[in-house]
């Protein structure tokens, strides 16, 4: 009997430690780092990164090129609790010694609280030769009619243009 117990308690404490490990997170840590200086400039004195709801993403738009997508939270504005999901894409480059670095490209807002929510980064990047750009479209969920603001419903698709160092929303009609 004692022996079963211990089993059973060894078992449900493996499988909460497994799902206590983020999930979303299977990115090299210069990668985290970047995103967690990142995080500094755009907080406030109350907000803190949550690094459990990055997201991140390696898409390869043309030959020879590579982005990393990432969508990371920042939480805890003004000692509240609202929260913004902010895009940014970096470069990866590695360095003669082999060791990897990622430069920024750009970020921005692209949901938060009240607004829209991004719950996976399923990105799909498309390169325009003529103009030299990437079109980069990432399914979100946005707040309409009787939603809570952390409840958003209605699907919608956030359409980013990377523009060489710029990104820039393409409203949707």
């Amino acid at each position: 009997m004692i022996r079963r117990l211990f089993v059973l308690l060894l078992c449900f404490a493996t499988s909460a430690l497994v799902a206590a490990e983020p999930t979303s997170i299977k990115a090299p840590k210069p990668l985290l780092a970047q995103v967690q200086r990142l995080t500094e400039l755009l907080r406030d004195s109350y907000a803190v990164w949550y690094p459990d709801a990055t997201m991140v993403q390696f898409v390869k738009p043309r030959e020879g090129q590579e982005l990393t997508l990432v969508v990371f939270t920042v939480e805890g504005f003004g000692g509240g609790n609202n929260h913004t999901q902010y895009f940014a894409v970096f470069s990866p480059e590695t360095d003669e010694k082999g060791k990897q670095h990622f430069s920024l490209i750009d970020v921005m807002p692209i949901a938060g609280k009240g607004w829209r929510g991004v719950r996976n980064l399923k990105a799909k990047v498309t390169w325009n030769q003529k103009s030299n750009e990437a079109l980069i479209a990432i399914d979100a969920l946005e707040v309409a009619g009787d939603d809570a603001p952390n409840f958003p419903s209605k699907k919608v698709t956030i359409n980013l243009l990377l523009k060489g160092a710029r990104l820039v929303e393409q409203k949707q009609p």
